[in-house]
């Protein structure tokens, strides 16, 4: 789908998709990250986030850099069940097109 991305889409879904994995905390998911990949990860708490129709409404928004900043997945996750939920995939362009009418 994202042939560009693919190793990088791979490395996350290997790092995240893994049984027993725990989300405790943005550090540690961002030092989780960050340690797989070399890439960053932000958090937008969820009263910023102007949308009400995905997955996961009421939990924070987590932005994974991929291939440095070329692609972003948005995410939200829900620690007390270790559940991701996958927003979107987007390059650069787009996620700043998203941001401008999705952040307030």
């Amino acid at each position: 789908m994202y042939p560009q991305w693919r190793v990088g889409l791979t490395l996350w879904q290997q790092t995240f998709n893994r049984t027993g994995l725990k989300f405790e905390s943005f550090a540690q998911i961002k030092a989780l990250w960050r340690t797989q990949s070399g890439w960053n990860v932000d958090r937008v708490p969820a009263r910023k986030v102007g949308e009400t129709a995905f997955n996961g409404n009421n939990y924070d928004l987590y932005i994974f850099d991929v291939h440095k900043n070329d692609c972003r997945i948005l995410a939200r996750i829900d620690s007390t069940r270790s559940k991701i939920f996958i927003r979107e995939i987007l390059s650069h362009a787009d996620y700043d097109k998203w941001i401008k009418s999705h952040i307030k």
